[in-house]
């Protein structure tokens, strides 16, 4: 386990050895799981959007051991183990984000095209890295959680069962009102109200249950149909995990014992629901171009709705590109890996993308001249420049040369400039008038400007 981590993991299990079996250790684990799940999915959602992700010290090492573009799966699986008892599994994630939609997308999107896919805001934000520092808290957190779940549920119902005619005033009416932490239902709530609230308990508990047990949803519906009087059976086989299969049973033996055959009703509604979130659906929905961008970043800078949908819509197109039918001759990875570059890079990082592409499909004899078509008409390119809203500092940054020496070629002073900068210095013109409205300048011949103008990229 990473020791740097396990703060939020040592709190669940420091509350819950304070708990030891108080019966009030249900609704608390209850009211634990659903943050931590939450901050699970929030966390790693803003670890995809701004690119974070990226620093880690595994990614960099094995993209440069490689000599290729950073792999998604080495940061996630960093934070991964493949054994049940020494830390987060797969499957725990998952069951963790089986309710958000919008982080499973993200996870599918980022996944299919393999390569960097950040939210399309400034890098220079605060506290990037704090993100990947709380998804992994909050996923240790979950992971601690959900191995107190069967236990839990079983010192409950035992305490429920046996208090039938104590004067215990915790003891409430209904067991699904004790997992909602609540004596008796509000007299000020509606039953739509009363019922969403049962729901979500109900929804928590199976879900920590099922993540660290697969046999839960299993056991719970043989339990149930024992409770109704059916005749049933486990039918596990040698070919499952065995681990947990104690467990889940116990726990769902108890709940049966406790619950009306209308809570076990919502029970069943509840995990018919929690299966039906399969990956069909989220592969579906990761191709949806109209999803918008669920970055927290977005919303906490202001940022407009549009810029929400021009990056979700950017996202949509690299998931398809990386998804379509493989054909001879079509290198589907790099085709996305470069739209990706394009289209959901930080704004430095598309331009530079974009007049590197550029560049490659000038032809040399073109590339010389670049320097004396800058000098001739330095004035008009100059009035181009900022009449596109171009600055002269962001320029030269794209260009990777000071803004003083920007300035003294722009005024036509000196020597030429090189050739890469005057050439990159035109297609960044042509992108600028292009994505302000102007007409480029005439200058600039159109064997300079077309590349540019051809690449499909929103910036």
């Amino acid at each position: 386990m990473f020791q740097r981590h396990l703060h939020r993991h040592d709190d669940v299990n420091l509350v819950m050895s304070a708990l030891g079996n108080d019966p009030q250790c249900l609704p608390v684990l209850i009211a634990l799981g659903a943050a931590l799940r939450r901050d699970v999915a929030s966390a790693l959602r803003e670890v995809i959007a701004t690119g974070a992700w990226q620093s880690d010290v595994r990614v960099r090492s094995a993209a440069a051991h490689w000599r290729e573009e950073p792999r998604f799966h080495v940061f996630l699986e960093h934070g991964l183990e493949k054994r049940r008892d020494r830390g987060p599994k797969h499957e725990h994630l998952n069951t963790a984000l089986l309710t958000f939609p919008e982080t499973r997308a993200a996870l599918y999107r980022v996944s299919a095209a393999e390569c960097p896919q950040h939210c399309r805001t400034k890098t220079d934000t605060f506290a990037e890295n704090r993100h990947v520092d709380d998804y992994r808290q909050a996923l240790f957190g979950w992971y601690a959680a959900i191995q107190h779940a069967h236990a839990c549920l079983v010192r409950a119902t035992r305490w429920f069962t046996n208090n039938t005619e104590s004067s215990d005033l915790r003891r409430p009416e209904a067991f699904t009102d004790w997992m909602t932490g609540t004596r008796r239902r509000d007299p000020s709530a509606t039953a739509q109200e009363t019922e969403l609230a049962t729901r979500r308990a109900l929804q928590e508990i199976v879900l920590m249950m099922h993540a660290w047990s697969p046999h839960t949803f299993e056991a719970i519906d043989v339990a149930f149909q024992k409770a109704e009087g059916e005749h049933a059976s486990h039918a596990w086989g040698s070919s499952f995990e065995p681990a947990g299969r104690p467990e889940a049973q116990v726990a769902a033996e108890a709940l049966a014992s406790v619950l009306s055959p209308q809570e076990r009703r919502q029970v069943r509604d509840v995990i018919d629901e929690i299966e039906t979130n399969d990956e069909s659906r989220d592969m579906d929905l990761a191709k949806d171009s109209t999803l918008p961008c669920t970055s927290d970043r977005h919303r906490g800078y202001g940022a407009s709705a549009d810029e929400r949908e021009d990056c979700a819509t950017a996202r949509g197109r690299v998931y398809e590109e990386a998804s379509r039918p493989w054909n001879e001759g079509i290198h589907r990875e790099a085709d996305a890996a470069r739209l990706a570059r394009f289209l959901l890079g930080p704004r430095t990082d598309r331009i530079q993308a974009v007049l590197a592409t550029a560049r490659a499909a000038v032809a040399r004899d073109t590339t010389e001249r670049t320097p004396q078509i800058w000098h001739d008409n330095a004035e008009p390119l100059r009035e181009a420049r900022e009449a596109a809203g171009l600055d002269l500092h962001d320029a030269a940054g794209h260009l990777n040369i000071k803004p003083a020496t920007l300035q003294r070629f722009e005024q036509a002073t000196g020597k030429l400039p090189g050739r890469p900068v005057s050439l990159g210095y035109l297609q960044l013109l042509t992108l600028a008038c292009v994505q302000a409205g102007h007409t480029a300048p005439a200058c600039i011949p159109q064997a300079i400007s077309q590349p540019v103008n051809s690449l499909p990229t929103t910036l």
